[in-house]
């Protein structure tokens, strides 16, 4: 008997894709857990495999992940006229400030109050216009709603992807003189250390994820469109790997610093990274099958909060380390991201029921991914 299409004419997959709802659920825990190590590890990071390992999963499974599930999310949701995709934009880019102030500016504050070190109010003010992944989001959802606007086809947005990683390249190390342009340029490209997700570095994969989305809206056999993306990943994945072994890249297994391998990477990083996810969510796919109901309930209620658990976490990381400075063993940290986990969850929680009872919400309208 001959196999049905591999993609319908039009779209049939709609719904929640389960699959994706458990690697961003993952992403979640994985980002808290490295942001744990970031703020309460402070003596000079020791190559261990434990420390090694937080920090990889803090990387390619956490941020590119986050930003492919935000691609597909646009292509299913029902909000994504160019007009919604802009207010979106210009929203979270500003939260991304405003969340800067409170998270680390005043943080900063306190630590100066507490210690009378002026480098934390030199810090405070680098860090309240850092590009953190909310700024880049707010950027992100600014260019689909170009895109939309534009009527890009998938060519159009594939085209743009590489046009953004050939602009990258050319700029690097390329510094403004002037102390705001190097701030303002560093919403594009990575002019300070403090610029962690710059535009050009990171846009490769909300672009990968529309254009997955596309086939995965319109897929009549998920199986055998993620053996398909098996297939072509995992060679190229290995490739990359060889590469980086040869060149002496890292992207967290080496070292603990990766500012200019991990959030400043060029071309082949975003193919390195953009295997990884298809990897990822491909091997998920099979995996979740295998997985305890509970755990992927739990991991897919984890990823419907991704905004107010980023928020909420890192509020309550900034308040507690001006607090809690010295350096703190593994077993402690890992402690403390238990707690972390339970108490930003149980938070977004209670936080979203009390905005359903203040502001209603109207009419859903929305097909998730």
């Amino acid at each position: 008997m001959e196999k049905p299409k591999l993609l319908a004419d039009s779209p049939v997959n709609r719904g929640r894709q389960l699959e994706l709802d458990v690697i961003k659920g993952l992403a979640i825990l994985f980002m808290l857990l490295v942001h744990s190590m970031q703020t309460f590890s402070f003596a000079e990071w020791e190559p261990n495999f434990a420390n090694r390992l937080i920090v990889f999963l803090g990387s390619p499974p956490a941020a590119p992940v986050f930003m492919f599930a935000l691609g597909v999310g646009v292509v299913y949701s029902r909000k994504n006229t160019p007009g919604r995709l802009a207010r979106r934009g210009l929203s979270i880019l500003l939260l991304g400030f405003v969340f800067a102030f409170f998270r680390d500016y005043l943080s900063m504050c306190a630590l100066y109050l507490r210690t009378g070190d002026a480098a934390f109010l030199e810090a405070g003010v680098d860090y309240l216009f850092g590009v953190d992944i909310l700024p880049f989001a707010g950027l992100a959802f600014l260019f689909f709603a170009l895109a939309a606007k534009l009527r890009f086809e998938s060519v159009h947005y594939a085209a743009a992807s590489f046009a953004c990683a050939a602009l990258n390249l050319l700029l690097a190390g390329t510094t403004p003189s002037s102390p705001v342009l190097v701030r303002l340029a560093g919403l594009f490209w990575g002019t300070h250390e403090s610029s962690w997700f710059p535009f050009l570095s990171w846009i490769p994969y909300p672009i990968l994820g529309y254009l997955f989305g596309q086939l995965l809206l319109r897929c009549q056999d998920k199986k055998r469109l993620y053996q398909i993306c098996l297939m072509v990943s995992l060679p190229a994945l290995l490739a990359c790997w060889l590469l980086f072994r040869h060149y002496g890249i890292s992207f967290g297994w080496e070292v603990h610093e990766v500012a200019s391998d991990y959030f400043h990477h060029n071309l082949l990083g975003s193919l390195f990274m953009s295997a990884f996810v298809l990897a990822w969510t491909s091997a998920f796919y099979f995996l979740t099958a295998l997985m305890p109901e509970s755990i992927v309930k739990a991991l897919s209620r984890l990823s419907k909060n991704i905004t107010e658990i980023y928020v909420i976490h890192w509020l309550i990381l900034a308040c507690t380390a001006v607090f809690i400075r010295p350096q703190l063993p593994l077993p402690l940290i890992l402690l403390i991201f238990a707690i972390l986990v339970v108490l930003s969850d149980w938070l977004a929680g209670r936080y979203l029921t009390l905005k359903a009872r203040i502001f209603p919400a109207k009419p859903a309208g929305r097909a998730a991914a």
